[in-house]
C-alpha cells in the first residue's frame, strides 16, 4: 500500500512513519547514527518505534522516489506543549539524496516544530557533520558539555520565533 505524501519537496516527500519503515531503516542507519543508538543504549529499531506510540509525538518518514531514507519526529518533554525533542535517524541515502535532502530540511524543521515555542535534543560533541548541519536548520547550541554513558554530547535548540532565541547571546538562558 502507497503511503499517503504529507508534503512534497522536489523528489522529498514526507509520510507519517510506520513500523515498517522503522523496520527498513533499522538495519541501513549511517555510521553517525547506530553510533548515537549505542550511546542511549537503545537497538535502532527500538529508536525508531518507541516515538511511534508516544502520545501527542509527531513522527514522519523522509522518502525519495520510493526509497525510505530517514524517519524523525518530536516528541512532548512538557504536559504544557512549550517544548518537544526533536529526533532523526537516516540511512547512507540521506547522503546518496544529499541534494535532494537538503533542499526539504528547513521545511521539514519547520513542519517539527510546530506549536513548540522550542524544540531540543543532543548530539555528540565529536558529530561535527551533524551539528553543521543542525545549525544550518537553525538551531543553537549551549557551550556546556553534557554526558549520557560518559559520552560528551550538546545540547541544541530551535525557538519558533528567532527574535526571542537568546542563544545567539552570551549565556543567557531562553527567555520567550
Amino acid at each position: 500500500m502507497a503511503d499517503r505524501e504529507l508534503k512534497r519537496i522536489g523528489r522529498l516527500s514526507l509520510v507519517n512513519a510506520t513500523v515498517d519503515h522503522a523496520e527498513q531503516i533499522a538495519d541501513h542507519l549511517r555510521l553517525p547514527d547506530r553510533i548515537e543508538c549505542m550511546i542511549h543504549g537503545v537497538h535502532p529499531l527500538e529508536a525508531l518505534t518507541e516515538p511511534l506510540v508516544v502520545e501527542g509525538a509527531r513522527n514522519y518518514s523522509l522518502k525519495v522516489d520510493d526509497d525510505c531514507i530517514a524517519m524523525c519526529g518530536v516528541v512532548p518533554i512538557d504536559e504544557m506543549g512549550y517544548a518537544g525533542r526533536a529526533w532523526f535517524l537516516g540511512t547512507g541515502g540521506v547522503n546518496v539524496h544529499f541534494r535532494t535532502f537538503i533542499r526539504g530540511c528547513k521545511d521539514v524543521v519547520d513542519l517539527l516544530q510546530g506549536e513548540y515555542e522550542q524544540i531540543e535534543n543532543v548530539v555528540p560533541a565529536t558529530s561535527h557533520d551533524t551539528i553543521m548541519w543542525l545549525s544550518w536548520c537553525g538551531f543553537m547550541f549551549e557551550e556546556e558539555t553534557y554526558f549520557v554513558n560518559n559520552q560528551a554530547m550538546i545540547r541544541f535548540v530551535r525557538c519558533k520565533n528567532p527574535k526571542n532565541n537568546v542563544y545567539y547571546l552570551d549565556k543567557r538562558p531562553v527567555v520567550h
